[in-house]
């Protein structure tokens, strides 16, 4: 009988050259084993698969790679990772962030003694010379529709630990924003998340990625609440209360 994984950790890339090895070392190193690694490469056009494929290699039976011939995005490439995932739980890295060598053991640890399936953490955030320039934090606890929807998107994506039959339900929807869609999807159904205040991972800031754009992320973060079917009214209001969190967020971060 073929062991089921207690995590499935899906690591999403695309022109990861330069991270990927650092990225998959953070998981491949962690003090909690059980668990299989499923890499999805969204088309990537340089060297990432090359990488990928020879760290495999050197750690036969850790887990596969999944080549995406056409560039479809990170949503679908995500639900990609999840359909062929086997893992009793989920969790999520993107190919330039990095995880603390206990994250696994200490989310597994929460796991096994509360009954909640869907967790997430505090975490740090590096530029792309990996030099810390803060932290992101919230408050612990629990976290529902209305908490979701009022603290402009509290989940960190590199932190989170879902039940896999959750995302099988509600999948990831091709939109901007992807991840605070699918939290205020899944806490409109009654999910319940936990926040840990602990710091499980390092999420890398890019100058110039298009969702450092602020004005873009106002626009897409309206358009997940009118999506999500909150009326105009509200939605402007939360998008305010969006605005205030960022820049409450932005004091913590101060390059050192």
């Amino acid at each position: 009988m073929i062991s089921v994984p207690f995590f499935s950790v899906i690591v999403n890339t695309h022109n990861n050259e330069d991270t990927i090895r650092r990225t998959l070392n953070s998981v491949i190193y962690q003090t909690f084993s059980n668990f299989e690694l499923v890499i999805v490469d969204d088309a990537s056009s340089d060297a990432t698969v090359n990488i990928v494929k020879k760290i495999l290699n050197k750690y036969k039976g850790k887990g596969n790679v999944i080549e995406l011939k056409n560039n479809t995005g990170i949503s679908n490439a995500r639900n990609i990772g999840v359909t062929y995932s086997r893992g009793k739980y989920i969790a999520f890295l993107d190919g330039d962030d990095l995880w603390e060598k206990n994250k696994l053991e200490i989310q597994h640890s929460f796991l096994s003694n509360n009954l909640i399936n869907w967790i997430f953490s505090n975490y740090s955030v590096i530029n792309e010379e990996y030099i810390k320039l803060g932290n992101r934090c919230r408050k612990e606890g629990v976290y529902d529709y209305k908490s979701i929807i009022n603290n402009g998107n509290p989940v960190g994506m590199l932190t989170v630990v879902l039940k896999r039959e959750l995302l099988i339900a509600t999948p990831f929807r091709n939109v901007r924003h992807e991840d605070y869609d699918l939290w205020i999807r899944l806490a409109k159904k009654g999910v319940i998340g936990y926040l840990q205040p602990n710091i499980l991972g390092e999420y890398m800031k890019h100058k110039k990625s298009i969702s450092s754009n602020k004005f873009n992320s106002i626009l897409w973060t309206y358009g997940v609440f009118r999506s999500n079917k909150i009326n105009v009214f509200k939605s402007i209001w939360l998008v305010f209360k969006y605005i205030n969190n960022y820049f409450n967020r932005k004091n913590n971060e101060v390059e050192k």
